[in-house]
């Protein structure tokens, strides 16, 4: 017998930022459409922030398409001094395979200089990833494919004694990509399920800032409440339109209004849950939608008083939300903040989307059953905004049965930061 125990794992506390360092598989967390001016966080990225609480600001994403893991070095640096994220992933070096002259000893040379350089920078911390496999046209073949696998080997061998690891090669398959190499929506719930538990048993950290009582709202008093009325979504005294296909006894929370189109083929019914704090809006889908493009809105019914904000501010949405059912239905369930804005010294306004959860594209469906805590990227104020408001929209692929699938959402929030 003895008295001596095993210490447990420290947890070390970071600040809610996630930085991303990497190529193509990291660039792409993130997009910001040149049309819009706006932004939003998707993929693995996303998929992890909706879990855990982290951050992953576009400001934090050092990425680069087709870059290989020479081509990282430089961007280093920004990792290690950024003022927002003290942990960061690096989760692929695919582009090393096919990089003409790069062997698998010059893989392990950068990525161990990247490591060194986090393990003598205090406060900051990297997760290394074993990249994923290829498939069809992008599959590797002979010393490459070997090379690939010893890496992945390598990583969770050798890497592990002195970072936190990640297998995410292991498990991955050819319909988790978009074309055999990016990964679409499964891809990112697959990554995420990998890298969570990895985040949680290894960092503490606040999570997302999701209302909880029905006073958070803004004042002098509490300057950081909710600048929307009604943020636990309580009461059944919101607008349903026509638009919406809802049936006879649908329901939406006070302060709230619904928007949809292009759902024919559709019908929803509109009800309440009670959540652990406040109520739950749930819309349940039947039928299967004609034509690709039909989304519903649920949004406050007041766009935030401009009054209230003061230029610097910086301003995001957050909610909490779900999918319940069988159907792979679901293109996206996601936040969206909206500014509306002159872009140039022209009077002319534009809409600037501010989003986060994933980024919607046919024919690539999230997964039936999916819960999560969104964030959108944050919007500076500058006092020229003509309207600032945010939404919940839904996107729904066409010519997929709904059977009865359940989308959620509770704790809505538009909140300075």
């Amino acid at each position: 017998m003895t008295l001596l125990a095993e210490a447990l794992p420290t947890r070390r506390r970071i600040r809610r930022g996630l930085g991303l360092l990497g190529d193509s598989f990291s660039a792409n967390c993130h997009t910001i459409d040149p049309k819009a001016f706006g932004t939003e966080a998707y993929g693995y990225a996303g998929a992890i922030a909706a879990k855990t609480g982290l951050f992953p600001s576009y400001l934090d994403n050092q990425g680069k398409v087709g870059d290989h893991s020479g081509q990282f070095m430089p961007r280093l640096p920004s990792c290690l001094t950024s003022a927002t994220a003290d942990l960061w992933m690096l989760l692929s070096r695919t582009n090393d395979s096919t990089t003409p002259g790069m062997t698998l000893a010059d893989s392990k040379a950068n990525v161990m200089k990247a490591i060194t350089a986090f393990q003598n920078t205090p406060g900051k911390y990297l997760i290394v990833g074993t990249g994923t496999p290829r498939f069809g046209a992008k599959a590797l073949t002979g010393q490459a494919l070997a090379d690939a696998i010893a890496y992945k080997d390598w990583v969770l061998g050798f890497v592990r004694q002195f970072v936190p690891v990640v297998n995410i090669w292991d498990g991955f398959t050819e319909d988790m990509t978009v074309e055999g190499l990016h990964p679409n929506l499964l891809g990112a719930d697959f990554i995420q399920s990998r890298c969570v538990p990895i985040i949680n048993a290894n960092f503490e950290f606040f999570g997302v800032p999701l209302p909880t009582d029905a006073a958070d709202l803004y004042s002098a008093i509490r300057p950081f409440g909710c600048l929307n009325l009604n943020p636990l979504m309580t009461g059944t005294g919101g607008t349903l339109p026509a638009g919406v296909n809802a049936v006879a006894g649908s329901v939406l929370a006070d302060s709230y209004k619904a928007a949809g189109s292009g759902l024919a083929g559709v019908t929803t019914r509109w009800y309440k849950e009670q959540g652990q704090y406040g109520e739950v809006q749930c819309i349940e889908l039947n039928g299967n939608m004609t034509a690709a493009g039909g989304y519903i809105y649920v949004q406050p019914s007041a766009n935030v008083t401009l009054d209230n904000l003061l230029a610097g501010d910086l301003v995001e949405m957050v909610s909490a939300v779900e999918i319940a059912g069988t159907s792979r239905a679901i293109l996206g369930w996601e936040a969206e903040l909206i500014f509306t804005k002159p872009v140039s010294s022209t009077s002319t306004t534009t809409t600037i989307y501010y989003r986060s959860m994933d980024k919607y594209q046919e024919p690539f469906t999230l997964p039936a059953n999916w819960r999560g805590a969104l964030e959108t990227q944050r919007a500076a104020v500058d006092k020229t905004e003509a309207v600032v408001s945010a939404r919940m929209g839904l996107y729904l692929a066409a010519g997929v049965n709904l059977d009865g699938v359940r989308v959620k959402v509770g704790q809505f929030g538009v909140r300075k930061v």
